[in-house]
């Protein structure tokens, strides 16, 4: 199966990023699945007053379905990951604390890509020239003066939501990210539940063993 992106949008599209800029969050792009095809995917129960530690929120977009975790992972989740991707393509966009960004794609329970989108110059992909075509269309791989630069790309965040278009040919509107729009709640909690020594599996690290790579020149 093939990626389903629509291919045209720009770092630009999404530059009302910079009025937000909220917390930490969890940004998982679904293509052409409604809400309650994801909540059934990942075997969740709607529960409208769900508040707190993880809670996601789900809604539609144009081309699929958001789903938002404030302060979360669940999208970079290895099982998340294997449970929600099966017959589509999804890309997750996650940033911590401590403004540690990832960004992931699968396609058909499997994950073609990672990368970090502040330093994107290595990543883990299975189609490292396609990825590599729409990192330098996206702006994200600047020309590098090593006396001067240090190859961070300020407008990161923006890049990597246009990335996920790109990847899912879904569009997230700042309208999605406002309060109680996002009309489907649910806890997600089932996915991070381990025992307090073990953290759940992330859904990349096969990807970076043996593979290719997609590098900025």
């Amino acid at each position: 199966m093939s990626a389903v992106g629509k291919g045209e949008a720009t770092t630009s599209d999404y530059a009302w990023w910079s009025r937000i800029r909220g917390p930490e969050f969890c940004f998982t792009f679904a293509a052409g699945l409604a809400p309650d095809d994801v909540l059934h995917r990942l075997h969740l129960s709607e529960n409208r007053e769900q508040e707190g530690p993880f809670t996601i929120e789900v809604g539609r977009a144009d081309g699929g379905s958001i789903m938002v975790e404030w302060g979360g992972i669940a999208g970079i989740l290895r099982d998340v990951v294997r449970d929600l991707s099966p017959g589509t393509s999804i890309a997750s966009l996650t940033r911590d604390v401590n403004h540690r960004s990832h960004f992931i794609h699968a396609i058909d329970g499997r994950t073609v890509t990672h990368l970090d989108p502040m330093f994107p110059h290595w990543a883990g992909s299975a189609e490292p020239e396609r990825l590599r075509q729409d990192l330098e269309e996206l702006g994200m791989i600047p020309e590098i003066d090593p006396d001067d630069d240090d190859g961070f790309f300020p407008y990161h965040i923006e890049g990597a939501l246009a990335l996920t278009e790109r990847c899912t040919g879904v569009r997230l509107e700042p309208r999605h990210l406002q309060r109680d729009t996002l009309p489907h709640r649910a806890s997600i909690a089932r996915y991070y539940n381990r025992s307090e020594s073990e953290f759940p599996e992330l859904a990349w690290p096969a990807l970076h063993q043996g593979s290719e790579h997609a590098t900025p020149r």
